[in-house]
């Protein structure tokens, strides 16, 4: 007989927690309705375990929500009075509201409710209330999540650092308290840095959450019976494969290996104590392209990609496929293609011939590409990043074949960086793309001016978001006269770049107030869009929307109406045939 089970009492019969719960709140809910003052409290408290219940279950989530929030309304009210019961239930309705608001990908509203919540834990921090600082770092980890979501991807950095701060004060050395809670903030921090692009801190942090957690295993093992449960093997489980990613992603697969074999263990352990808790590992594997072997063991999936074939005609020929899939507007397929390129290059290129690197370089830029195409922010910045990476490698070996290589990457590292907010992390690479393709356009101009006109609008870019507006005028002003140039050759091969440089020139004016040279450029542009007949997934059309509709706005302010009513349906129109991720 189980344990805490009474004799004749069958499974089937034992009562329910969520509706036991859902039966109090009705019997709450009636005797606050009537007497409110003696059963207010009770009702808060049966509110929040309602819905912290609720939100365990996945069908759920949104009546969590109201539960939640109806919690803490009523806590709200009873905080007025400034003792400290009713402001720790607001905070903690609030964080859990917060978190089931971000599940179910409400995520604006999750990031307010965050933030209210951080807020309160810091004020019942300052009261000195025991065990409010574990609670202001889990609501930390939570906001930098939500705030990651909205794109506010540095003050998310912030937030989840400071939470790995208090996480490690809170560490006792003695007993190790509170070590698999340091491992898992510093898990989180190093998933975001990552996500910034910023692999190699990613690694430190994601190393150090690894560590943490072998600490916090060894010290459960030297106690009597002690164990970890199977919650906190898979978050460390999860991290090892972190950072197993991100070694490979560097090329350190070697390196890589033991984290891959640690991931392994782990679920084997999991497994060997609860079947039904290797789902989330499992689901987390298969999203990245990775499975378990008959053998326990984890590997991409799928067999060998050396076998049987000639890799790198293999990498050329899935590369074409998926640019020909990118240009038809199949952008999410396109990047599935590429991935698969991206892996086979990888093992070819563990040979470390020339060809091989260059192959996998391409293979990366393009994968870069398409991913932001996609709206693939930060994986599209990594695969960048790798792509730049091996062709500084490559150049001495193949200068002639690499140097238009390293050109492109560099330009793209640079868009990719701007993206995610890294402004004046981008200049540097703009630069570089900008001084190669002036070499590269001295010795073969036909092939490459195209390349520098494009190359002087992302730089121009670049510099005004770093708040460079004289630098990024004059550049800007030398991609338009090229662009000019190249347009009078051959009109619908260079339409769009000299629209976007016409666009981006209106906007350098109006940063440095010369207010009556704007509307000049900006005609032109709205004038030639009219040609314009098809719209490629690579041709930015939803910020050149929006630099028109902020032109608009700018014209009519200066008193240029028609100029601005002309604009602004441009804008429109251009919004409206804009392609969406995945088309």
């Amino acid at each position: 007989m189980p344990h805490g089970e009474t004799p004749g009492t069958d499974r089937k019969d034992r009562k329910d927690p969520t509706e036991e719960a859902e039966r109090t709140v009705a019997v709450l809910r009636r005797a606050a309705a009537t007497d409110p003052d003696r059963h207010l409290p009770e009702l808060a408290y049966a509110l929040l375990s309602l819905g912290s219940l609720l939100a365990g279950d996945p069908d759920r989530h949104e009546e969590s929500i109201g539960v939640l929030g109806e919690a803490a309304r009523v806590f709200r009210g009873r905080a007025e009075d400034a003792s400290d019961a009713p402001l720790v239930g607001l905070a903690v309705a609030l964080h859990r509201q917060a978190l089931s608001l971000g599940v179910v990908g409400r995520r604006e509203e999750a990031r307010a409710v965050a933030l209210e919540a951080v807020g309160l834990w810091r004020t019942i921090t300052e009261r000195r209330i025991e065990g409010s600082r574990g609670e202001l770092a889990a609501a930390l980890v939570n906001l930098g999540n939500q705030l990651a979501e909205t794109g506010h991807h540095h003050e998310a950095l912030d937030r989840i650092t400071e939470a790995v701060e208090i996480r490690r004060s809170l560490v006792d050395p003695a007993s190790g308290a509170g070590r698999g809670e340091l491992a898992s903030a510093l898990g989180d921090l190093g998933i975001k840095l990552g996500e910034m692009g910023r692999q190699s801190e990613a690694l430190d942090a994601l190393r150090a959450a690894v560590g943490t957690y072998r600490e916090s295993e060894a010290a459960a093992r030297s106690r009597p019976g002690g164990t970890r449960d199977t919650g906190e093997l898979a978050e460390h489980a999860a991290v090892a494969f972190a950072a197993a990613r991100t070694l490979t992603g560097l090329g350190h697969t070697g390196e890589a290996r033991p984290y891959f074999a640690e991931v392994a263990a782990l679920r084997a352990e999991i497994a060997a104590r609860e079947p039904r808790a290797t789902a989330f590992l499992d689901h987390l594997l298969a999203g990245h392209g990775y499975g378990i072997t008959r053998e326990g063991g984890v590997e991409r999936d799928g067999a060998d990609p050396l076998d049987g074939v000639d890799a790198l005609g293999e990498v050329d020929r899935l590369n074409a496929r998926g640019l020909a899939l990118a240009d038809s507007g199949r952008v999410d397929l396109a990047a599935e293609i590429l991935a698969e390129a991206a892996a086979l290059g990888r093992a070819a290129a563990a040979e470390r011939t020339t060809g091989s690197v260059v192959a996998l370089a391409r293979t990366l830029h393009n994968l870069g590409l398409v991913r932001a195409w996609a709206g693939r922010r930060a994986e599209a910045l990594e695969a960048a990043d790798e792509a730049v990476h091996l062709c500084r490698r490559g150049l001495v070996a193949a200068p002639d074949t690499v140097r238009p290589l390293l050109a492109e990457a560099v330009d793209s590292l640079g868009s990719r960086l701007a993206v995610l907010g890294r402004h004046r992390d981008a200049v540097a690479p703009a630069t570089e793309a900008v001084a190669l393709y002036r070499q590269l356009a001295h010795t073969d101009p036909g092939a490459y001016e195209g390349e520098l006109a494009r190359a002087l609008n992302n730089l121009g870019i670049r510099l005004t978001d770093s708040d460079r507006h004289v630098e990024a005028l004059a550049v800007t002003e030398q991609a338009v006269e090229l662009q000019r140039r190249l347009y009078r050759r051959d009109p619908e091969t260079h339409l769009p770049g000299l629209v976007h440089a016409l666009s981006n020139l209106g906007l350098r004016l109006a940063r440095v107030e010369r207010s009556e040279d704007v509307a000049g450029p900006t005609a032109e542009a709205v004038g030639l869009l009219r040609f314009l007949d098809r719209v490629h997934p690579s041709n930015d059309v939803a910020a050149l929307a929006e630099s028109l509709a902020w032109l608009a706005w700018y014209l009519k302010k200066r008193g240029h109406r028609e100029a601005a009513r002309e604009t602004a349906r441009a804008a429109e129109e251009l919004r409206r045939r804009a392609p969406k991720p995945g088309r």
